[in-house]
């Protein structure tokens, strides 16, 4: 499907913006063409046809769609003369058009129409591929997502702009390395490429956003016209060129914003339906609100307390410090954030909140952690560990407070 899609913006060649005779119609025929091919696809995929997946071949059909529409004819001559509309042309191919291409799941569809033989060959190959010396500079997540911000920025320089604008192979190689490197972002996004964690794929979209925001803020408050590219052309429109550069950059501000939100707020959902198995939901929503935290630049005691109660801990982790230091449990253990919390007896507590189990045996809760700081011997008893006459009300204080080590 991937390749397929590519081959939709051929008409962008031949077309060139208007300087070509196809037609606004161009890419229909390669559309259809296309269409067809999936069709036979799926026909043919026997094991698909026992496990057909309407949302993923719907994704894929609207992926090429909407491919289409962005470049065809119509839309090529009007982000000719329109910064704007260019940039609606990019944005759909980046954030709308690949998106849809992972979802649809390509590459299972064309694996399950191959035969098995033919499958464990191009498996082969992949899994060759992925341990070549120079693979980490193409295909880890770290590399795309270098990738992906960089080709967003250089495209959109004034200079390689105006000359992928000027230049037919130019303007090819643009929406290739846009729509190549946004699919493998997105591949990366879903799952699909890597085995990413849920919270380093949540991390990976939210930089992006931070970052992909920048210049389209700083298109939309530049002073004067940056592309002069397109300054004879606006006024058949109405606009001068800084109101359609303003335009612009509110397109690739504010439309790119709210997708890379829901992407966002998806792969939040996720991870909090999916959390570790032994933290539940909760443990992995005090992390998020953590990661919250510190993102904010937060770090007082009054920040933690607020992220705590926000993932739902019933105890104070304030008041869970200071029980820690009138009871004394840092004369056995070491504690971050305790002054004086630096003993050897027991075990080191930090990263307390992303431990599983609690002494390799009772699965970690805010409600279990209480349990063990109270009443340690009935749950284990001979352990080293002493009843230290701990009320319920200061257990629920620790374990808050513990919970917090991350």
């Amino acid at each position: 499907m991937l390749a397929v899609t590519l081959a939709a913006g051929a008409p962008d060649a031949a077309l060139a913006h208007g300087r070509a005779a196809a037609g606004p119609d161009g890419w229909l025929p390669i559309s259809v063409l296309a269409f067809a091919s999936i069709c036979a696809i799926c026909i043919s995929a026997r094991s698909l046809a026992r496990d057909f997946n309407v949302r993923a071949v719907g994704a894929c059909l609207a992926a090429l769609a909407i491919t289409g529409v962005s470049l065809s004819a119509t839309f090529n001559r009007l982000s000719d003369a329109l910064f704007s509309a260019h940039m609606t042309q990019h944005l759909t191919l980046m954030m709308v058009s690949a998106p849809l291409i992972i979802l649809g799941k390509p590459n299972i569809i064309v694996m399950r129409a191959l035969a098995p033989s033919r499958r464990r060959i191009w498996a082969r190959i992949w899994r060759r591929a992925r341990k070549a010396p120079f693979a980490a500079l193409f295909i880890s997540p770290l590399a795309i997502w270098l990738w992906f911000m960089g080709l967003f920025a250089f495209w959109h320089l004034p200079g390689p702009y105006a000359f992928a604008l000027q230049h037919e192979e130019a303007h090819i190689a643009e929406h290739l390395t846009f729509l190549v490197s946004a699919c493998a972002f997105w591949a990366v996004a879903f799952g699909e490429l890597t085995r990413l964690s849920r919270g380093g794929r949540l991390m990976f979209v939210s930089t992006a956003a931070l970052l992909s925001a920048l210049p389209g803020a700083l298109i939309s408050i530049a002073p004067r016209p940056l592309y002069s590219v397109h300054a004879g052309a606006t006024a058949r429109y109405g606009l001068t060129p800084l109101e359609d550069q303003q335009i612009a950059g509110l397109v690739m501000w504010i439309p790119a914003g709210f997708i890379y939100l829901a992407a966002i707020l998806g792969l939040l959902f996720l991870w909090l339906r999916h959390a570790e198995q032994g933290r539940g939901a909760r443990g992995a929503a005090l992390s998020a609100a953590t990661c919250i935290v510190l993102l904010s630049g937060c770090n007082d005691e009054k920040a933690l307390e607020r992220a705590a109660r926000a993932a739902g801990a019933t105890g104070d982790p304030q008041k869970g410090a200071e029980a820690i230091t009138k009871i004394g449990c840092g004369s056995c253990h070491l504690i971050p954030g305790i002054a004086g919390a630096n003993g050897l007896v027991g075990p080191p507590l930090d990263h307390m909140g992303r431990r599983v189990y609690i002494a390799g045996l009772l699965r970690q809760t805010p409600e279990n952690l209480a349990r063990w700081v109270r009443d340690p011997q009935s749950i284990v008893p001979g352990n080293a560990m002493p009843n230290m006459g701990v009320s319920e009300e200061q257990a629920r204080d620790i374990a808050a407070y513990l919970s917090t080590l991350q």
